[in-house]
Protein backbone atom coordinates (compact mmCIF):
# COMPACT_ATOMS: atom_id res chain seq x y z
CA UNK A 1 0.00 0.00 0.00
CA UNK A 2 1.36 3.36 -1.02
CA UNK A 3 1.95 5.93 1.67
CA UNK A 4 0.13 9.26 1.23
CA UNK A 5 2.60 12.09 1.27
CA UNK A 6 1.91 15.74 1.97
CA UNK A 7 2.74 16.52 -1.65
CA UNK A 8 0.26 13.99 -3.09
CA UNK A 9 -2.37 15.16 -0.59
CA UNK A 10 -1.92 18.79 -1.74
CA UNK A 11 -2.03 17.72 -5.39
CA UNK A 12 -5.29 15.79 -4.90
CA UNK A 13 -6.75 18.64 -2.89
CA UNK A 14 -6.02 21.05 -5.75
CA UNK A 15 -7.85 18.73 -8.18
CA UNK A 16 -10.88 18.51 -5.88
CA UNK A 17 -10.99 22.28 -5.32
CA UNK A 18 -10.64 22.92 -9.08
CA UNK A 19 -13.46 20.48 -9.85
CA UNK A 20 -15.77 21.93 -7.18
CA UNK A 21 -15.03 25.50 -8.32
CA UNK A 22 -15.78 24.62 -11.96
CA UNK A 23 -18.97 22.83 -10.91
CA UNK A 24 -20.17 25.80 -8.83
CA UNK A 25 -19.36 28.28 -11.60
CA UNK A 26 -21.25 26.14 -14.12
CA UNK A 27 -24.27 25.78 -11.81
CA UNK A 28 -24.33 29.49 -10.96
CA UNK A 29 -23.66 31.08 -14.33
CA UNK A 30 -24.52 28.50 -17.01
CA UNK A 31 -27.46 26.29 -17.85
CA UNK A 32 -28.49 23.98 -20.66
CA UNK A 33 -31.65 24.42 -22.73
CA UNK A 34 -33.24 21.48 -24.53
CA UNK A 35 -35.07 22.39 -27.76
CA UNK A 36 -38.26 20.27 -27.90
CA UNK A 37 -39.89 21.81 -31.00
CA UNK A 38 -39.07 23.32 -34.39
CA UNK A 39 -40.14 26.83 -33.36
CA UNK A 40 -36.56 28.16 -33.45
CA UNK A 41 -35.49 26.43 -36.70
CA UNK A 42 -33.25 27.09 -38.55
CA UNK A 43 -31.28 28.80 -35.74
CA UNK A 44 -31.70 26.16 -33.02
CA UNK A 45 -32.43 22.54 -33.89
CA UNK A 46 -34.97 20.13 -32.40
CA UNK A 47 -33.49 17.73 -29.87
CA UNK A 48 -30.28 19.68 -29.37
CA UNK A 49 -29.11 21.24 -26.13
CA UNK A 50 -27.68 24.75 -26.04
CA UNK A 51 -25.79 26.47 -23.23
CA UNK A 52 -27.29 29.63 -21.81
CA UNK A 53 -25.76 32.33 -19.67
CA UNK A 54 -27.78 32.64 -16.46
CA UNK A 55 -26.08 35.89 -15.47
CA UNK A 56 -26.73 37.38 -18.91
CA UNK A 57 -29.06 40.07 -17.61
CA UNK A 58 -27.74 40.71 -14.13
CA UNK A 59 -26.00 43.89 -15.27
CA UNK A 60 -27.76 44.79 -18.53
CA UNK A 61 -31.22 44.78 -20.01
CA UNK A 62 -32.39 42.18 -22.54
CA UNK A 63 -31.82 43.34 -26.11
CA UNK A 64 -33.92 43.00 -29.24
CA UNK A 65 -32.65 39.97 -31.17
CA UNK A 66 -31.37 38.06 -28.12
CA UNK A 67 -32.35 34.39 -27.97
CA UNK A 68 -33.44 33.63 -24.44
CA UNK A 69 -34.68 30.83 -22.23
CA UNK A 70 -37.63 31.76 -20.05
CA UNK A 71 -40.19 30.24 -17.73
CA UNK A 72 -43.86 30.92 -18.28
CA UNK A 73 -46.02 29.28 -15.62
CA UNK A 74 -43.75 26.26 -15.26
CA UNK A 75 -43.07 25.68 -18.96
CA UNK A 76 -39.60 26.52 -20.24
CA UNK A 77 -39.39 28.13 -23.69
CA UNK A 78 -36.62 29.31 -25.97
CA UNK A 79 -37.52 32.28 -28.22
CA UNK A 80 -36.07 35.45 -29.70
CA UNK A 81 -36.81 38.85 -28.15
CA UNK A 82 -38.60 40.84 -30.85
CA UNK A 83 -39.92 43.78 -28.87
CA UNK A 84 -38.52 45.69 -25.91
CA UNK A 85 -40.39 48.21 -23.73
CA UNK A 86 -42.05 50.91 -25.81
CA UNK A 87 -41.78 49.13 -29.17
CA UNK A 88 -44.78 49.06 -31.50
CA UNK A 89 -44.95 45.77 -33.39
CA UNK A 90 -47.06 45.43 -36.53
CA UNK A 91 -47.35 43.00 -39.45
CA UNK A 92 -48.03 43.57 -43.14
CA UNK A 93 -47.92 41.14 -46.08
CA UNK A 94 -45.91 38.56 -44.11
CA UNK A 95 -43.34 41.06 -42.87
CA UNK A 96 -42.57 42.31 -39.36
CA UNK A 97 -42.40 46.02 -38.58
CA UNK A 98 -41.01 47.50 -35.38
CA UNK A 99 -41.76 51.16 -34.76
CA UNK A 100 -42.81 51.47 -38.41
CA UNK A 101 -39.54 50.05 -39.79
CA UNK A 102 -39.58 46.82 -41.80
CA UNK A 103 -37.27 44.28 -40.17
CA UNK A 104 -34.61 42.39 -42.13
CA UNK A 105 -34.31 39.04 -40.39
CA UNK A 106 -32.08 36.61 -42.31
CA UNK A 107 -32.51 33.97 -39.58
CA UNK A 108 -36.30 33.69 -40.04
CA UNK A 109 -37.96 30.72 -41.73
CA UNK A 110 -41.30 31.52 -43.35
CA UNK A 111 -43.40 34.64 -43.32
CA UNK A 112 -44.41 36.57 -40.20
CA UNK A 113 -48.17 36.78 -39.85
CA UNK A 114 -50.20 37.90 -36.86
CA UNK A 115 -52.31 35.15 -35.33
CA UNK A 116 -54.58 37.44 -33.36
CA UNK A 117 -53.78 41.09 -32.95
CA UNK A 118 -52.03 42.88 -35.79
CA UNK A 119 -50.54 45.55 -33.54
CA UNK A 120 -48.77 45.30 -30.18
CA UNK A 121 -47.23 47.99 -28.02
CA UNK A 122 -44.77 46.48 -25.54
CA UNK A 123 -45.46 47.79 -22.01
CA UNK A 124 -42.72 49.20 -19.78
CA UNK A 125 -40.69 46.42 -18.13
CA UNK A 126 -41.96 43.71 -20.49
CA UNK A 127 -40.84 41.93 -23.67
CA UNK A 128 -42.41 40.41 -26.81
CA UNK A 129 -41.11 37.05 -28.13
CA UNK A 130 -41.27 35.06 -31.36
CA UNK A 131 -39.67 31.92 -32.70
CA UNK A 132 -37.51 32.06 -35.82
CA UNK A 133 -39.75 29.50 -37.52
CA UNK A 134 -42.54 32.07 -37.70
CA UNK A 135 -45.17 29.82 -39.27
CA UNK A 136 -44.59 27.09 -36.66
CA UNK A 137 -44.05 28.88 -33.36
CA UNK A 138 -46.27 29.16 -30.31
CA UNK A 139 -45.11 32.60 -29.18
CA UNK A 140 -46.29 36.04 -28.01
CA UNK A 141 -48.70 36.24 -30.95
CA UNK A 142 -50.69 33.31 -29.52
CA UNK A 143 -50.39 33.82 -25.77
CA UNK A 144 -53.34 35.08 -23.77
CA UNK A 145 -51.10 37.87 -22.47
CA UNK A 146 -48.36 38.42 -25.07
CA UNK A 147 -45.64 39.92 -22.86
CA UNK A 148 -43.27 38.67 -20.17
CA UNK A 149 -41.22 40.52 -17.59
CA UNK A 150 -37.43 40.27 -17.24
CA UNK A 151 -37.72 38.18 -14.07
CA UNK A 152 -39.19 35.31 -16.16
CA UNK A 153 -36.03 35.18 -18.32
CA UNK A 154 -33.70 32.43 -17.11
CA UNK A 155 -30.81 33.34 -19.38
CA UNK A 156 -29.44 34.18 -22.82
CA UNK A 157 -28.52 31.42 -25.29
CA UNK A 158 -24.93 31.34 -26.51
CA UNK A 159 -25.12 31.65 -30.28
CA UNK A 160 -22.49 32.04 -32.95
CA UNK A 161 -22.78 35.43 -34.63
CA UNK A 162 -22.62 35.24 -38.40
Amino acid sequence: MEKITAESYRSNLIYVITFLTAFLVFQTFLGMAFIPSASMEPTLHVGNKYPFFVAGYWFKEPQKGDIVVFDDEGTVYCKRIIGVPGDEITFSDGDLYINGEKQVEPYVAGKTYPYGEDRYVVPEGEYFFMGDNRENSHDSRLWYYPYLTKDKILGRIFTIKK
